[in-house]
């Protein structure tokens, strides 16, 4: 381990660096308890980090999300929501295509998270075991907005910008 000191850290290099720690430890720790494939767990994680981050919004800051009819819709509410909270730049950081009722693929370019899925995929991880907490946060809100059971997969990464993914509709559990 280094111990010199080349910069303070600035607050938002702090913040990104902790979300990165968080994620690595709660990836290795599903991991621990449910091996090489913890998708139920993480996805269980970040719906309920959705679901209370969307009530400290609507508790502490009257910020509500609006309900939906389709995953795209609630999809573009969740990223409204998430630009007026500071939790996203600008919409065009994401590349939505509904390819059916049902189905939707989500390209997140600039992703904060990258650094983590780096960190698995250098531990000898493949693509289909990465839980993305932006896409699985994305289904997450599906869910709270529309209803509609959904599940998520990562489909892509370009390891320069970030990822893509799809959210899908259980059969069944409409």
């Amino acid at each position: 381990m280094n111990n010199k000191i080349s910069h303070k850290l600035s607050a938002a290099e702090s913040g990104r660096l902790l979300a990165r720690v968080w994620l690595d430890a709660l990836e290795e720790t599903a991991r621990d308890f449910h091996g090489s494939h913890p998708h139920a767990f993480t996805a269980r994680a970040y719906q309920h980090s959705t679901e209370e981050w969307l009530r400290i919004l609507d508790s502490e800051f009257g910020i509500s999300p609006k309900k939906a009819s389709t995953i795209k819709e609630a999809v573009e509410n969740y990223i409204e929501l998430g630009v007026r909270a500071a939790l996203f730049e600008d919409p065009s950081q994401f590349q939505l295509e509904e390819k059916g009722p049902h189905h939707l693929e989500i390209t997140v370019l600039l992703c904060p998270y990258l650094s983590s899925c780096k960190d698995l995929l250098e531990k000898g991880l493949g693509l289909r075991d990465l839980t993305c907490p932006r896409i699985g946060c994305f289904r997450a809100s599906t869910e709270i907005m529309t209803g509609i059971v959904c599940d998520y997969e990562v489909t892509s990464m370009r390891l320069d910008e970030g990822c893509t993914g799809i959210i899908e509709a259980v059969r069944g559990k409409q």
